[in-house]
């Protein structure tokens, strides 16, 4: 189970922002919703581990995850939390499954090709794993973006912005991977959005005013 406790940030200079209390169970699917400015990519920063709060408490699988080391918590993400960008963020001199690789090293986990075989397979671009990103359509690299996310079954599938650039039948069609992904990994899904074309997908909303 995923939670937030009591949690608020304060930037420099700025307002305070307070976020309202947030139990998340394992395998849930829900919509973090909320227009620019209201504090959506504060919390997003605050629940994969890139931004500390300055109150409140983040809970991971029981783990209070500011609490770990920054190393400790650098390898908690790689393993526990999969995020997946608007725009692909690939190292553009490696293949795709070198750039897989790399994920799994970054979490501190051994090179497991037989993975990186079987999320590619169930993506279908298993065709595509020695090309390199610049060989890729945009819609094959959005599939990479979610392969890399999901390789090391994360707790926590985060999704960014996925559909605002995308007509209505590619941002369903995205919206439906990802569904079917954590699902198939067991992994809990937000998709963090100011895009209302994509709420009715979802019976679990956050929204923040």
């Amino acid at each position: 189970m995923i939670s937030i406790q009591s949690v608020s940030h304060q930037y420099p200079g700025g307002k305070q922002i307070s976020f309202r209390d947030w139990q998340i169970n394992d395998g849930d699917q829900w919509l973090l919703l909320g227009a620019s400015g209201s504090g959506k990519t504060t919390l997003l920063h605050i629940l994969t581990g890139i931004l500390q709060p300055s109150k409140g408490e983040v809970l991971i699988k029981d783990t209070s995850i500011y609490s770990l080391t920054g190393r400790a918590l650098d390898q908690f993400r790689g393993r526990h939390i999969g995020i997946i960008f608007q725009r692909p963020h690939l190292i553009k001199s490696l293949t795709i499954a070198e750039n897989l690789s790399l994920a799994q090293t970054f979490a501190g986990l051994a090179k497991d090709d037989k993975r990186i075989e079987e999320v590619l397979t169930a993506l279908g671009i298993a065709d595509k794993k020695h090309a390199y990103p610049h060989a890729l359509s945009q819609g094959q690299l959005q599939r990479v973006s979610i392969a890399r996310a999901v390789i090391n079954k994360p707790t926590l599938l985060i999704a960014d912005e996925p559909t605002s650039s995308l007509d209505d039948h590619n941002a369903m069609a995205v919206l439906k991977l990802l569904m079917e992904q954590s699902g198939a990994n067991q992994a809990t899904l937000v998709v963090a959005t100011h895009d209302k074309r994509v709420k009715d997908a979802f019976t679990n909303t956050y929204e923040l005013i």
